[in-house]
């Protein structure tokens, strides 16, 4: 049985917004509602949605960058909020992130050495490395030699870069540790599409060469359908479907993945008969600031019925491998 990486447990996050008037109590969002997560070793997992939905809230608590109102996070087996600060500081070295923006991730004062080891220094400032026997000068070398730099571009800034080749440096930041999860924020979307490609073909390469897991946040349904093995859909803070890429993308079950899929523009298609306009969402995402008791799809649900205002659906299997959290799924 494969190792599990990443595992969320009941994961809430509530932020309290400033108070907007001395009569009235500050209102609360509800960014994260109970989210249930695992990623097996060397596996990819895609949590996809619209903005707000929680996909950053969610990044962030997983690589221990906020803490949850609810619920834990625990990587390779050990549950984060239980670590001291010098147990955390030392697990990083197993968890890394990459942002989504490459030119605003990358200080520009600092050169591609400095960006790429201050990861090291971090981790083992008194050591100066962390890499187990491997020093922290060729770490760094061997990290930009994997992302398909040179060794002789470590001295240069990022401006002299393109946003590919910066990502591309922000990647090896994350890898210089040899970490068994990272966790990419939109990693391709602040690129041109000529570009995408190309680094979603790197870390798929890194992925077989060092056994990285993955959980990729997107918006774009065609890059997690090029990467992925499992797709966690969200909506209002909650994962409403999860199922693996190749049963997702042929027979999505809930009505909002539906919707999201019918969005996508398609060469070649038609008008839309009536059924697939059903699909279309209608209104607005309900606001954050409203606990909801109900399927929280359920204003915009071309099938909703009063059940789904009153009960809340469970995520529940509905083939093999195979959840969604809607009761006629």
């Amino acid at each position: 049985m494969s190792e599990t990486v990443l595992h969320t447990v009941g994961l809430r996050r509530q932020f309290t917004l400033p108070r907007e008037s001395l009569f009235r109590p500050p209102e609360t969002v509800f960014a994260l509602n109970g989210v249930d997560l695992s990623i097996q070793r060397g596996r990819s997992l895609g949590v996809v949605g619209e903005s707000g939905c929680g996909k950053s809230t969610l990044a962030r608590l997983c690589m221990a960058l906020d803490t949850p109102t609810a619920g834990h996070v625990e990587v390779l087996g050990r549950d984060l909020s239980q670590l001291s600060a010098m147990e955390l500081r030392q697990a990083r070295a197993q968890f890394q992130m990459v942002f989504q923006d490459p030119y605003g991730s990358l200080d520009p004062r600092h050169t591609v050495r400095r960006i790429v080891g201050e990861t090291l220094e971090a981790l083992a400032p008194r050591q100066g490395d962390g890499t187990s026997g491997v020093s922290r000068e060729e770490a760094i070398g061997q990290a930009i030699d994997a992302v398909g730099l040179r060794r002789n571009d470590l001295d240069k800034y990022p401006h002299e870069f393109s946003g590919g080749q910066r990502q591309r440096i922000a990647i090896a930041r994350a890898l210089v540790t040899r970490p068994s999860l990272i966790v990419a924020d939109e990693p391709v979307s602040a690129l041109d599409v000529s570009v995408q490609a190309q680094v979603l073909n790197l870390m798929q390469e890194l992925q077989q060469d060092f056994g990285v897991t993955y959980m990729l946040i997107s918006h774009d349904l065609g890059v997690v359908d090029y990467v992925c093995d499992e797709v966690a859909v969200m909506y209002l803070g909650r994962v409403v479907e999860l199922a693996g890429r190749a049963q997702l993308f042929a027979k999505p079950c809930h009505p909002y993945t539906k919707a999201l899929f019918d969005a996508v523009p398609r060469i070649g298609a038609g008008r839309r008969s009536g059924a697939d306009r059903a699909s279309t969402l209608q209104g607005s995402v309900s606001s954050q600031t409203r606990q909801i008791t109900g399927c929280a799809f359920a204003d915009r649900c071309p099938r909703a019925e009063s059940r789904c205002l009153d009960e809340a659906p469970e995520l529940r299997r509905i083939d093999d491998g195979h959840m969604a959290s809607c009761h006629f799924a």
